[in-house]
């Protein structure tokens, strides 16, 4: 996982340094400590700015670097950070790194092996074009089993363990279950002795299988199951009408299981960070009632037209995935009310976003809109509307006519001037101006009139 920005330990070059000779350093953090660099302070020469598709580039070396020297099965777990110089002609200057959470292992050892897979891999590697600038970037990797405290709820209407379950005997009190982080490999059948039961917890166990039969629990209302590894035949349910929440992110389901359609009364179906490489136009068939749909990091190009068939839906999730376009059917989804299609490679919205009559609110940020179609205008009930990280140089006209706009969100786009047209949002009570050109450090001097006429209507204003 890359460190966020604001916490990075960063590397000063003291003058005694030198210049970059061209084959880099590889140093633990100690190494570096005694070499005379310091983590208090960031080179100038290396921005925090850096291309992501130059990035993965260099993160796919470190990981495959790591990869070979420690394993995934490690247990206990083995943390290490890293460090990466990147010079302009793309080529690294300087690897730090360490061992951490290390317990258990010696670290110097550690150290050395990882030490030596950088040498070999990194020594004479370069990236496929010259990165604009140098920078730098961090990133920190765990290799095998993390030891997660279990989170459960201890209430009189609750069990934990199975021991608990077994030895209870006012059956019928319990409302929930919390069988989760237990290495389960089977539901246990101690589960059918509480047929009250509204809510069951199975989730990071070791299931690849699971049938349930909902004749025993007619009560079930929701049931997680996230983070198995179950797939589309691996789980089975019997027909109810009870079932109104199924978690299955992160599992390994390629499509929408068939299971989920014998649930009469389910609302809310979420499968993200699944890897659904086999949906289809038919995977959305008998699933008009559900809600709520959750394809977050799903690893999905292309959403199916079929999606119209879920006319009920209300919220779609489709956050991190790789659309470059979404379906003209999606408008049919006239009940929607929540749009969240951030990061992702959008570069336009489909033509007839009027007919979204209900959606209030649009996440569409971190994507490649530059424009917005016409009809975006006649969404009368949007009143979240947030477009940062995007190609906008021209403010779209369609936004001031929003007449329920209450928040925009257009940071960090490219917008060289103040877009006046803020001024003409009746309803606006927040907006968002930073990381644009027009908002620099001269901001309050240059568009002083503009942002007095804001906040004089009591517009939050952050630039």
């Amino acid at each position: 996982m890359i460190a966020a920005m604001k916490i990075i330990p960063v590397i000063i070059m003291i003058l005694s340094a030198g210049l970059v000779t061209a084959q880099p350093k590889i140093w633990t953090r100690d190494e570096a400590k005694t070499a005379g660099f310091h983590i208090d302070q960031l080179p100038v020469t290396y921005t925090q700015a850096f291309s992501e598709d130059l990035s993965k580039e260099l993160f796919n070396v470190l990981d495959e670097s790591l990869g070979t020297v420690l394993s995934l099965k490690a247990n206990p777990a083995i943390g290490v950070f890293v460090q990466v110089l990147v010079n302009d002609k793309g080529g690294a200057d300087y690897v730090i790194f360490d061992a951490e959470r290390s317990e258990g292992y010696n670290k110097d050892s550690l150290n050395r092996l990882i030490k030596n897979s950088f040498v070999t891999k990194i020594t004479d590697w370069k990236m496929s074009k010259k990165p604009d600038n140098p920078f730098h970037v961090v990133l920190f990797r765990v290799y095998g089993r993390q030891d997660v405290p279990r989170q459960t709820r201890q209430t009189d209407s609750s069990v934990v363990t199975i021991e608990g379950a077994i030895a209870i005997k006012d059956t019928l009190k319990v409302k929930r279950i919390f069988f989760n982080q237990l290495d389960l490999t089977a539901l246990p059948e101690v589960v059918y002795r509480f047929p009250n039961v509204e809510e069951l917890y199975l989730s990071e166990n070791k299931l690849k299988t699971l049938a349930i039969d909902f004749k025993r629990l007619p009560r079930l209302k929701q049931l997680h199951l996230q983070k198995n590894m179950l797939t589309e035949n691996g789980l089975v349910f019997s027909k109810n009408e009870s079932l109104e929440i199924l978690n299955l992110r992160e599992n390994s389901f390629t499509d929408i299981p068939s299971a989920a359609r014998v649930c009469k009364k389910l609302e809310s179906l979420w499968l993200g960070g699944n890897k659904l490489s086999a949906l289809s136009n038919r995977s959305f068939r008998r699933l008009k009632q559900v809600k709520d749909l959750n394809f977050y990091k799903s690893q999905l190009a292309i959403l199916p037209r079929g999606i119209k068939k879920m006319k009920n839906l209300e919220v779609l999730d489709l956050y991190y995935n790789q659309f470059e376009t979404l379906p003209s059917s999606l408008t049919k989804l006239r009940k929607l009310t929540h749009l969240a299609i951030s990061y992702n490679q959008l570069k336009t919205l489909p033509k007839n976003m009027d007919r979204l009559k209900n959606v209030h609110t649009l996440y569409a940020h971190h994507n490649r809109l530059s424009t917005l179609p016409e009809k975006v205008s006649k969404m009368e009930k949007v009143s979240i509307l947030d477009l940062g990280f995007n190609w906008f140089t021209n403010f779209p006209l369609e936004v001031a006519s929003l007449k329920g706009l209450q928040e925009l969100d257009i940071s960090s786009n490219n917008f060289p001037d103040f877009p006046a047209k803020l001024l003409e949002i009746k309803k606006l009570n927040k907006v968002y101006l930073q990381g644009n050109p027009f908002a620099g450090k001269d901001i309050e001097v240059k568009y002083q009139q503009q942002l007095s006429a804001l906040k004089d209507k009591n517009i939050e204003v952050f630039y």
